[in-house]
């Protein structure tokens, strides 16, 4: 049987586990990207085979295959990769021959146990990134303030910390503001010369150069900002940004760009790159205008870019509601994110992103679900479809 893809029906996920900790790995997973865990079931290919014989299958399956005979595998992980999902199959079975066997059938994908989230996390990123599951494509996403001082900067931090720790993306954090960036002064780590030489030889940025010019923080946030002098000039050129964004994306799952506004008149170009563009607003009249100045610009030069207006520092008593600026914008906005100062302050202190210092901040729950959109981690289906009630009744 073969069912028509219907994406928006389909679920994203389902998993058919025979030990404990694969599946307290699966459900990290699945929680981390806001998935249902009811789909992570005990049992292995017979259970995925008779649950999966007359329900629509999910984008992405983790299959046990423990203890079966390699010929009971290969016909069945067959059938459930002509049912259109991209199966990772999970076994005991440390041998090179067994797993080209298992990659023959038509899996993505064949880890040893025992397994942790970090590395189903890597594995699911691939498939995350395409859709065939081969070919991984980066993201490149831009932050961009619609005025000084709405927070873009803390915005851009805590979303790439969330790519990173969260999302297992390997992520790149760069600020573009090479006189006056500040987000190495906000992670507390040292500025380095690397954005700079990029800019002044792009043919050396590679992924040797990138390596020693960015700084680690965390477990794969790569930095790359600089503080220069005031009065020394750096020279930039579209083919130069261009560059430096085609290097991120080749190189990295998520590149996360702090853009200074000034980007918008002198470096054009750059804007095609990206896949979204974040405009950073507060609730004024002055952010309504410029917010709606800026969408309709930068719409023009890339019309295939996601554009989101996000709310942030929102007083308790704005000078103007979300919903005057949604009717002002004619669009919804996409996060409202309330003032807290004190909070951003201590974390601050720490020199540690918000999410990082206090993971239980409202901001941070948010921001988790808008960083699954912009990562494109496919969506839970909206409505409850027969995969999930046959998975209930089971």
């Amino acid at each position: 049987m073969v069912f028509e893809d219907d994406s928006s029906a389909r679920e994203p996920f389902a998993a058919y586990l025979t030990d404990d900790g694969s599946q307290s790995a699966a459900t990290t997973i699945a929680q981390q990207r806001s998935w249902s865990t009811s789909s992570i079931r005990k049992g292995g290919l017979a259970t995925a085979l008779r649950l999966l014989g007359v329900a629509p299958p999910p984008r992405f399956m983790i299959v046990d295959v423990e203890g079966l005979p390699i010929e009971e595998v290969e016909q069945g992980l067959t059938e459930l990769a002509r049912l259109g999902s991209q199966v990772m199959v999970l076994g005991s079975v440390n041998d090179v021959n067994y797993f080209r066997r298992i990659m023959r059938t038509g899996a993505r994908d064949y880890l040893v146990k025992p397994i942790d989230a970090d590395m189903l996390g890597e594995i699911f990123v691939r498939l995350e990134q395409s859709s065939d599951g081969i070919t991984a494509q980066g993201r490149v996403v831009g932050f961009l303030g619609c005025r000084g001082g709405v927070g873009t900067t803390t915005l851009a931090i805590n979303t790439a910390w969330i790519m990173s720790e969260k999302l297992s993306r390997r992520t790149a954090l760069v600020d573009m503001d090479i006189y006056a960036g500040s987000i190495a002064l906000s992670l507390d780590i040292e500025p380095t010369r690397g954005l700079r030489e990029a800019f002044d030889d792009p043919e050396r940025v590679d992924e040797v150069f990138l390596q020693n010019a960015m700084a680690k923080v965390g477990r794969g946030l790569h930095v790359l900002a600089t503080e220069e002098a005031f009065d020394d000039t750096v020279r930039m050129s579209d083919d130069k940004v261009l560059m430096l964004a085609d290097t991120m994306r080749a190189n990295f799952d998520m590149s996360v760009l702090d853009l200074p506004r000034h980007f918008v008149m002198r470096e054009p170009a750059l804007f095609s790159r990206f896949d979204d563009i974040v405009i950073v607003a507060e609730l004024t009249l002055q952010s309504l205008r410029d917010a709606n100045r800026l969408s309709k610009l930068l719409q023009t030069r890339n019309r295939q870019a996601k554009i989101h207006v996000v709310a942030n520092q929102v007083a308790p008593k704005p000078d103007v509601t979300a919903k005057e600026f949604e009717a002002g914008m004619e669009a919804k906005l996409r996060c409202v994110f309330a003032m807290d100062s004190k909070a951003m302050a201590a974390a601050s202190l720490k020199g540690r992103p918000l999410v990082a210092a206090d993971p239980k901040h409202k901001m941070v729950s948010d921001l988790h679900k808008f960083c699954i959109e912009l990562a494109g981690v496919p969506e839970e289906a909206k409505q409850v479809s027969f995969f999930r009630r046959r998975l209930k009744k089971a």
